[in-house]
């Protein structure tokens, strides 16, 4: 195993070396298989808790918190940083570079008024959703292991210390960029800029091209989540990764029933990071990104970089969405379509997942067919009824038969995602020392497309008395 810890070779302005702070009795509950392999990280399961716990030490690995600084919630908040995240190391493996950065270490010289903890909820919540976006083909942070402990943390209650390993190519944000230059750092910012246009984007010319494929990747991404009916809940600058990953997962959600102003994160009052607000938020956060190279690019340059969002967006969209419906293509007249069905589906309540998964089965029904209990409103409202007319003659100008469709828009709308309740559920159990239930669906969400009969009432509509789960920024 080969360490390179390219970040250090930054200025001193970027991080800080810090001690970590080991979980008290800490329990190594869940490893990713896959991801350890990926890493080719050949250690035993006592090494690894050891290692991440920061008890140990491996040769050449290294212990430091970057600093940045971000707009949260649309206002300037000044410097920020990893207030409970260290970094262990860059791994060189035969699969890439990956960094290793445990969350829930403790204090940092980032903490500001934080305790430098996580909890197990939050570790849970997010050791699984990386792992599940991984599957469903999402650019994301990976997960290494999860961690419990015997602290006690105070959020609105006490609960017990947790800790996650996390994988990504790079921890680099918005917000090492907007450190640096609002903070007028500039000769720190063109060296940043500079490592970061080497390692990450090799391809790229001149800085005008990595920042235009910075702009698409996250435009791309975002367009990923909407087709997903993924929330993130705080998408503030500094939780944007400039690789195009999703990152920082908090109070993110699946949406259910099918509102487009929906908000997963109690926190956000205003829904500033509602469901439909991910796009526009995605642009102002890279206009954002912007202003930090604006002593290095004209303002005609920039402009041009940040219109080609709106483009990569859309293209990105129709071609996830043009595969959820089963079209090979998508035309033009498929916007109406598909708005038509979005709307049906909140006037109707109708849940997001399940609508699209079942769409194949809507399609190609005989007459006198039994439907599933949640499909059966297709048979009685008129509007949803000339809504599938319209859908079927759609579907007659394909040349793919349908049991081709079927097959393939199962590759396109998953099954099984992390509904909050299942999240709760599993979460109860890992706090009570019981893991079973956290493998089983570990194995489910690596194949979140297939069916799992077992699990097959949890791909069915949230029971209503599960409903709106409160999700908070509480970590």
């Amino acid at each position: 195993m080969i360490f390179k810890n390219s970040f250090q070779s930054l200025p001193t302005l970027f991080y800080e070396p810090v001690k970590p702070t080991p979980l008290v009795r800490a329990k190594l509950v869940a490893i990713s298989k896959s991801c350890q392999e990926m890493l080719g990280l050949k250690l035993t399961p006592n090494e690894m808790k050891s290692w991440l716990n920061g008890e140990t030490r491996l040769e050449g690995d290294q212990q430091i918190s970057t600093r940045y600084s971000g707009h949260q919630f649309g206002v300037w908040a000044g410097q920020l940083g990893d207030g409970r995240a260290i970094s262990l190391g860059e791994i060189v493996a035969p699969s890439g570079r990956w960094e290793i950065q445990t969350k829930g270490s403790g204090l940092t010289p980032f903490s500001r008024m934080g305790d430098g903890k996580a909890v197990i909820r939050s570790s849970v919540r997010e050791f699984v959703i990386s792992e599940a976006m991984h599957y469903l083909g999402i650019p994301t942070t990976r997960a290494l292991a999860l961690l419990t402990g015997d602290d006690s943390v105070e959020r609105e209650t006490i609960e017990r210390s947790g800790l996650v390993a996390r994988v990504f190519p790079s921890n680099l944000r918005f917000g090492h960029f907007e450190h640096a230059y609002h903070f007028n750092h500039l000769d720190e910012l063109k060296s940043l800029t500079s490592y970061t246009q080497a390692h990450f984007f090799p391809e790229c010319k001149n800085l005008q091209e990595m920042l235009t494929t910075v702009t698409q990747q996250t435009a791309r991404l975002i367009a990923q989540w909407q087709s997903l009916g993924f929330c993130h809940g705080v998408m503030n600058t500094d939780n944007m990764s400039f690789l195009g990953l999703t990152m920082d997962y908090g109070p993110f959600g699946f949406m259910e029933n099918y509102d487009p102003e929906w908000i997963c994160n109690h926190s956000d009052h205003g829904g500033r990071y509602s469901y439909i607000n991910q796009p526009y938020i995605g642009i102002w956060n890279l206009d954002r990104l912007m202003i930090c190279f604006s002593d290095s690019l004209s303002a005609e340059s920039l402009k041009e970089i940040l219109m080609t969002y709106e483009p990569a967006f859309y293209d990105q969209y129709y071609k996830d969405f043009a595969g959820k419906l089963g079209f090979k293509a998508w035309q033009n007249q498929d916007v109406d379509l598909l708005q038509s069905l979005l709307t049906l589906m909140q006037e109707h309540s109708l849940d997001f997942t399940y609508t699209f998964r079942q769409l194949p089965t809507l399609a190609d029904q005989t007459p006198g067919q039994e439907l599933p209990l949640p499909l059966q409103i297709w048979k009685t409202q008129p509007a949803l009824q000339d809504w599938l007319k319209k859908y079927r003659i759609r579907l007659s100008s394909e040349s793919t038969t349908p049991l081709e469709r079927f097959r393939s828009q199962n590759l396109k709308n998953p099954k099984y995602i992390l509904r909050n309740y299942i999240a709760q559920e599993i979460i109860s159990e890992v706090e009570l020392g019981k893991f079973e239930k956290l493998e089983k669906w570990m194995q489910v969400f690596e194949k979140p497309y297939d069916e799992h009969p077992e699990f097959n009432s949890y791909a069915e509509p949230t029971p209503e008395a599960l409903r709106k789960f409160i999700i908070s920024c509480s970590s």
